[in-house]
């Protein structure tokens, strides 16, 4: 079994027949369920975590009874002692059991930290290490600061999961990629956030939606802006329209059109 040990100020990865210091100390937080309070302590130790898209992965580990090792068994930290028998007492953390990892499928809410300051995941992917240790991949319930963070209640409840994806995209969109993928995220999640904001309008196309709002509107010119830069952005564009490319800058300013339309809508948080 794989186990985690905090021995004066210094972590320490291995089993129970040898621990060796961890070489590049990655973060080491507090978990629980959403949905539920764990009983015992349990702990994420970070693998990996990528910003653009949001996955953090790690292994879990929970309290375990097994709270000593023999200093021969601890490597490289220099400590001296008179005797390989000595033994050294720490606090510990062992890989998670079975019955803890089943409750962990795709789909359930975790979250990391403590202390009322806690940042919310949601599991996409569960996996056994070669060890017997337990891995999970993680996708951020935020959008890191790209957009507002969204007040999912107050979004119609019919629209919700499609809007949920569309903005998905565009958070995605506009970490990794080129300027025209962002636009054209930008214009679906528009055209989702308008449909839903406005049901009586039964067109599809976000430019014939731009036609039936109020004229003038921040609204309308918001959703308008985005229409136009979908047709700079697109492969004819600069030769059709006799416009420059479409830049970063001009990707960024979609993004924002969308921002301005989640507060608008009163569907995220407002920005400071």
């Amino acid at each position: 079994m794989d186990y985690i040990v905090e021995i004066e100020g210094d972590y320490y990865e291995g089993t129970n027949v040898k621990l060796r210091l961890m070489s590049s100390l990655s973060p080491i937080l507090r978990f629980g369920l959403c949905s539920d309070n764990l009983v015992n302590e349990h702990i994420f130790v970070e693998d990996y975590f990528n910003s653009s898209t949001r996955i953090r992965r790690g292994r879990l580990y929970v309290q375990s009874s097994y709270k000593s090792w023999r200093v021969s068994n601890v490597t490289p930290r220099p400590i001296v002692c008179t005797s390989d028998s000595a033994i050294i007492n720490c606090s510990y953390s062992s890989a998670l059991d079975k019955d803890v990892i089943a409750t962990l499928t795709p789909g359930k809410e975790i979250f990391l930290g403590g202390d009322g300051i806690k940042s919310y995941w949601t599991v996409i992917l569960s996996e056994k290490t070669i060890s017997g240790a337990y891995s999970i991949t993680l996708k951020s319930k935020t959008f890191l600061g790209v957009l507002s963070e969204l007040l999912s209640e107050e979004i119609p409840a019919n629209n919700r999961e499609d809007i949920h994806r569309a903005l998905n995209a565009v958070v995605e969109a506009a970490s990794v990629h080129a300027p025209q993928p962002v636009i054209d995220a930008c214009r679906v999640a528009a055209t989702h956030m308008l449909l839903a904001m406005y049901p009586q309008i039964t067109k599809n196309e976000l430019g014939q939606i731009v036609g039936k709002l109020d004229n003038g509107s921040c609204i309308q010119s918001a959703a308008n802006l985005i229409n136009k830069l979908h047709s700079r952005a697109k492969p004819s564009g600069p030769a059709n329209n006799d416009t420059r490319p479409v830049s970063q800058r001009d990707a960024d300013l979609a993004v924002s059109a969308i921002a301005f339309l989640l507060q608008d809508f009163g569907w995220a948080e407002r920005a400071l």
